[in-house]
């Protein structure tokens, strides 16, 4: 699962691959206007392979991008604006440089600085569908990803979490303390997901759960898991330990099912959590019963 922090560090690797770009685009005309011996990034046959972007884009090898379209744009883009320059340096080196090989160089450099520019504003817009205070993805990523794993999968899975008591932590130790437990229960439930589970902060002290599970059982397990993971780990506030739990409403996501209507039977499962104790999870089942888990 992607946090913020993974974000923040993709967007500064971007920045310092382009500010080494810049410095070879600078090497590049000092070459071209006071001469001298251009280094391998500029000339060799494979300098595209060996310039500072060749090694931002090996991170991809291990760590496919959300956005792998974005990454193959300006691959390509890079690819071709080398080729053009080492066309133009040769040329300028064999005295036969002309205005065409000029103009395809430009061409290229701004056909590879626009696709750097909208894959950054897509991490950038990405990132900010994430909470500051969690580092949690927020609704909208929750709606995409519903979208898309709902087509992907006839086993997806919605739970649906509230933190028990949430006013009354905020009402005796105060907001800044709340906060306090809201990054806490997010962090205990992020390093509990598994792979597969994805989590989101809804809203206030709610949050949501997609995962696949292809038996009932199973499902109800997890959703077990994710409850104790937290009643496991209370939370300091102040110097002193508080225990924290949520409630979970359980239902299975059918094909037809939009988000909206997966969410409303969640919160039914929920609210008759609330109703039976707190602490615990509720399944909705298709045929709208609530089976406590």
């Amino acid at each position: 699962m992607i946090h913020l922090s993974d974000i923040d560090l993709s967007i500064s690797e971007l920045n310092y691959a382009i500010n080494e770009h810049y410095a070879w685009a600078n090497r590049m005309l000092h070459f071209s206007l006071l001469g001298g011996t251009p280094d391998e990034t500029i000339i060799d046959a494979s300098a595209h392979t060996l310039c500072c972007f060749s090694r931002w884009f090996s991170r991809f090898d291990t760590e496919p991008s959300r956005y792998p379209n974005l990454v193959d744009a300006i691959f390509h883009s890079h690819l071709k604006m080398h080729d053009c320059a080492r066309e133009l340096l040769v040329s300028i080196i064999n005295k036969s440089v002309n205005e065409q090989l000029v103009q395809n160089y430009h061409a290229a450099q701004q056909s590879f600085i626009n696709a750097i520019d909208i894959y950054k504003q897509s991490l950038i817009t990405f990132r900010n569908m994430h909470d500051t205070l969690t580092g949690l993805p927020l609704r909208h990523l929750l709606f995409l990803d519903f979208i898309h794993l709902r087509a992907e999968t006839d086993a997806l899975w919605l739970l649906m979490l509230d933190i028990d008591k949430f006013k009354t932590i905020n009402d005796t130790w105060g907001h800044n303390a709340g906060d306090d437990v809201l990054r806490e229960v997010a962090a205990t439930l992020e390093a509990g997901m598994r792979s597969g589970e994805r989590i989101y902060r809804f809203g206030g002290e709610e949050f949501v759960v997609l995962f696949n599970n292809a038996s009932e059982g199973g499902a109800m397990e997890t959703a077990r898991r994710i409850r104790i993971k937290l009643e496991q780990c209370p939370v300091l506030v102040e110097g002193t330990m508080l225990p924290v739990t949520v409630t979970g409403g359980l239902t299975r996501v059918q094909h037809q099912d939009s988000l909206h209507s997966a969410l409303s039977q969640a919160d039914s499962a929920l609210y008759t959590g609330k109703n039976s104790g707190r602490n615990r999870c509720v399944m909705a089942t298709s045929e709208g019963d609530m089976v406590q888990l």
